[in-house]
């Protein structure tokens, strides 16, 4: 940045006019979020119901977890990801109702797509939502993305934070057994992956570790990590994994988060410590 004083008063003020453009004059997608968010704040929590946004029919199954969905894909953008070919092969781990799967095909409307969804009442919204909005080339699969096929218990949070019970840190929800496809497997089958999208609350560690010798087929991953352990962290052995397969990696951001599992010790010299977050991670090969 220059040391110049004038040269920093410039900029200072073409950023607060920047602020103020896209306060006044929103994006479609910024304007849509604005309308999703009045909506979700005078709608009851896991009310199913639809909306529509941006010429989508978007059902859901709790518009307060939508509203950040929608922001962090189509106004923040964290998903965006650049492909040297028109149709690229994208599988969408942890797909919710399909809002990041919408922007995919946005982006690449001749891509072919997998989402597979654990939960079965989000996983009917994700497949109206595909079918609704006419998105082809897309399969939804009703299972969750584990570490053997079969069946796997999955604690059904309802919105966004529902997991394989095992790597489940919330509160108390009901649990519902649902069909598991083994990601190791499935990777086995493509001949190229050009993105991996994980979003499976904690599952990814375990997935990814188990799905190593397959990884020399993908060749993006975006994905968040979940710590919520504050005694056995898993990012460190996660990364490593990527780098001894040849990936390049960037964080995008960490979220602290509530855990109803970590809490701060009385002895620790820090009273309040972030003890559980989400990272955003994307790896890449060169």
């Amino acid at each position: 940045m220059s040391s110049d004083p004038l040269s920093r008063t410039l900029i200072a003020g073409r950023r607060v006019a920047g602020r103020v453009k896209r306060r006044l004059f929103p994006s479609a997608e910024a304007a849509a979020w604005r309308k999703l968010c009045s909506v979700a704040w005078q709608t009851p929590r896991y009310t199913p119901g639809m909306i529509e946004l941006l010429g989508y029919r978007l059902h859901y199954t709790d518009l307060l977890t939508v509203a950040p969905q929608w922001e962090d894909t189509f106004v923040r953008e964290l998903h965006a990801f650049r492909s040297t070919k028109p149709a690229p092969r994208i599988i969408d781990c942890g797909a919710n109702v399909g809002i990041v799967t919408l922007y995919y095909k946005r982006t690449f409307p001749s891509s072919r797509v997998t989402a597979f969804e654990a939960d079965p009442d989000i996983a009917r919204m994700l497949a109206l939502n595909v079918s609704e909005n006419k998105l082809s080339q897309v399969d939804v699969v009703a299972a969750a993305v584990w570490i053997e096929n079969g069946d796997v218990t999955f604690a059904k949070e309802g919105a966004d934070s529902g997991s394989v019970a095992t790597e489940y840190h919330g509160g108390a929800s009901p649990r519902v057994p649902v069909p598991a496809i083994r990601l190791r497997d499935f990777l086995a089958r493509e001949d190229q992956v050009d993105l991996l999208k994980l979003d499976i609350e904690g599952a990814e560690h375990r997935v990814l570790a188990d799905a190593e010798p397959e990884l020399h087929r993908v060749r993006a991953i975006a994905m968040e990590l979940h710590e919520f352990d504050g005694h056995n962290r898993r990012s460190p052995a996660t990364l490593g994994l990527l780098e001894r397969n040849g990936f390049r990696y960037a964080h995008g951001g960490i979220v602290p988060v509530a855990s109803t599992s970590v809490h701060p010790d009385a002895t620790d010299p820090f009273p309040a410590p972030a003890a559980a977050w989400v990272e955003r991670i994307y790896a890449w090969r060169e």
